[in-house]
């Protein structure tokens, strides 16, 4: 008779093996599995079938071992229990509206201004003009420090309409600005 040698896995390999066992796929299908109760009859046919040896038996025990082996280790190679890894991206597109001009025309219009101022000294040494100036610095450096804040990427709405805002208050003030020259 043909005798196999003999192996004995490591515990990391029972261990995974019992992990597999006790995970909620594997539970969740042995609940589902049917329960059966054979008959008295069935019960004394096993008995009797017992007592007899036949050489028979034992080569049927070992594959039956060796089926259940394999069958455990089929189901936990292919739900892989342990070497789950998920990877995952995605794509975020930034609103036209959220962007940043590259470009300050306020700016370039208070430099004309003050070009101005240094031609005709006399209308920017008037007390309203500037009270504006003082504000449109106020508005420049509150917008720098939104735009600091704000970043590259733009992703706050409100922090877009915040700067929206000190924008157009910037335009207003330098159009009254203008008015006065």
């Amino acid at each position: 008779m043909f005798q196999l040698p003999e192996y004995e896995p490591s515990d990391e390999v029972w261990k995974r093996i019992e992990a597999g066992l006790n995970n909620d796929f594997m539970q969740k299908a042995i609940s589902q599995l049917p329960e059966y109760e054979p008959d008295e009859e069935i019960w004394s046919n096993i008995n009797r079938e017992l007592n007899q040896k036949k050489p028979k038996l034992i080569v049927w025990k070992w594959a039956s071992i060796a089926a259940s082996v394999l069958l455990i280790a089929g189901i936990l190679i292919y739900t892989k229990p342990w070497n789950t890894t998920d990877i995952s991206y995605s794509q975020e597109k930034i609103e036209k509206q959220l962007l940043l001009s590259s470009t300050d025309d306020s700016q370039k219009q208070y430099e004309m201004i003050m070009a101005y101022c240094k031609e005709q000294t006399y209308v920017c040494q008037n007390p309203e003009f500037k009270e504006l100036k003082s504000e449109l610095e106020d508005l420049n450096d509150a917008s720098i420090q939104l735009k600091e804040a704000v970043g590259n990427y733009n992703t706050e709405p409100e922090l877009m309409a915040q700067l929206s805002t000190i924008e157009q208050q910037k335009a207003d003030v330098i159009r009254k600005m203008a008015m006065k020259i």
